[in-house]
């Protein structure tokens, strides 16, 4: 594309454009927080809010809390005692800065008078539901409890139905504890490197592969099997990394850890930045595992009917419709799970709702007979990134005046 086609490829989309920001805004203020910043600045030593009656559901008694600095807090069974009673840690934003799938994690540490861990316990968060339940049916924030504070400092294994859940509350307890002792936070060990960021190199590579696809479909198309079966493996069973409307929902008004998730970060980009400036599908082609689980299926039966141009056209409205729904949906109900209405955490099966099993259930079953039925029927969003490939079709009369 030469730069005068590029530049009015652009200029064509800056009414799209604008009215996506548009929304994007409406949103970010229906919840008051856009890429993880509140409408009202908080800086990082802020501390991290807290309810004192989690203290006495803990303890499972009446408490009185004594704070000097709102990170450290003395728990005492009577106000007269003279000794505390135990001890919260709750730290600050910044110690509490670890992001998982949806937003930061925060965590309170609970302990006895002795300084022994006695619990761990998440605060108030914006993280999925599922994945918090995957932590507690894995009995993940016990695996502190009996470590002496000053104990060192230890990396914990991530949950393997919950990953970047559990990686955020282990960076988080972690960075809390070595604040109130004023020490470094536990260093990865090169295993723990391994383990932590294997995953997004994976990622990146079959973006990579991705990427020459789209460049040059013609010579790289002896390679596409492979490519299917790395991205439902690598993106969709191993990583749960896919673009979804729950992810661009969460990382617009949470934020993300671009250094920390490199590998989706990127996909995520490319995802969004193809399809604008070159008119051409990316994601949905190349990368999407769910897609290329749709496609591998249809090739296990020859049998695969065309679906009729009619029924493409009224999915298109379709697809419009279930994505200006999840719009409304979110701008009068903001705690609505969004990935519940799409298949993808199928993947994560073990974190999956019945809604998004049964979804992807029928979506693969039907694509032994017509090809990616999700993708082309209902997927919204694959309708999201299709509004920014499409160019802007005005009015002939505004065509004939302008020049087009």
């Amino acid at each position: 594309m030469d730069m005068h086609a590029f530049s009015r490829n652009f200029v064509n989309k800056i009414p799209k454009i604008l009215l996506l920001m548009l929304v994007l805004y409406a949103l970010s203020l229906n919840r008051g927080m856009l890429f993880g910043h509140s409408a009202e600045p908080v800086t990082a030593d802020a501390p991290t809010p807290f309810d004192p009656a989690m203290a006495g559901d803990f303890f499972k008694s009446p408490v009185t809390l004594s704070t000097e600095d709102s990170v450290l807090y003395e728990v005492r069974f009577e106000a007269a005692n003279a000794d505390p009673d135990g001890y919260v840690i709750v730290g600050n934003r910044e110690t509490n800065s670890g992001r998982g799938f949806g937003g930061s994690v925060p965590v309170a540490v609970f302990l006895d008078d002795g300084m022994i861990i006695r619990g761990v316990r998440l605060l108030e968060n914006s993280e999925t539901p599922r994945f918090l339940r995957r932590l507690e049916e894995e009995r993940f924030l016990e695996r502190w409890n009996g470590r002496h504070l000053y104990d060192p400092l230890q990396q914990i294994d991530a949950s393997s139905g919950a990953t970047y859940t559990s990686r955020a509350v282990v960076s988080n307890v972690n960075n809390t504890l070595a604040a109130l002792l004023d020490r470094k936070p536990a260093p990865l060990s090169w295993n723990r490197f391994v383990t932590n960021y294997l995953g997004e190199f994976a990622i990146l590579f079959v973006a990579v592969m991705s990427l020459a696809c789209f460049i040059s479909p013609q010579s790289t198309r002896q390679i596409r099997i492979p490519l299917l079966l790395l991205s439902v493996v690598v993106l969709g069973i191993w990583q749960g990394a896919f673009v979804s409307l729950a992810l661009l929902y969460k990382w617009l008004i949470f934020g993300t850890s671009p250094l920390v998730r490199f590998g989706i970060f990127i996909v995520v980009l490319l995802a969004l930045l193809l399809p604008l400036l070159t008119n051409k599908a990316f994601y949905c082609t190349y990368l999407c595992p769910f897609g290329a689980a749709q496609e591998l299926a249809g090739r296990l039966w020859p049998g695969k009917r065309a679906i009729p141009k009619p029924v493409l056209h009224i999915a298109r409205w379709v697809r419009q419709g279930i994505l200006a729904a999840a719009v409304i949906l979110l701008l009068t109900l903001p705690h609505f799970e969004m990935a519940d209405i799409e298949p993808f955490t199928a993947f994560l099966i073990r974190s999956a709702s019945a809604s998004a099993l049964i979804l992807a259930g029928l979506s693969l079953v039907a694509s032994l007979f017509f090809q990616r039925p999700w993708c082309r029927l209902l997927c919204p969003t694959g309708e999201l990134l299709s509004i920014l490939r499409r160019p802007v079709r005005y009015p002939k009369f505004l065509s004939h005046r302008s020049g087009r």
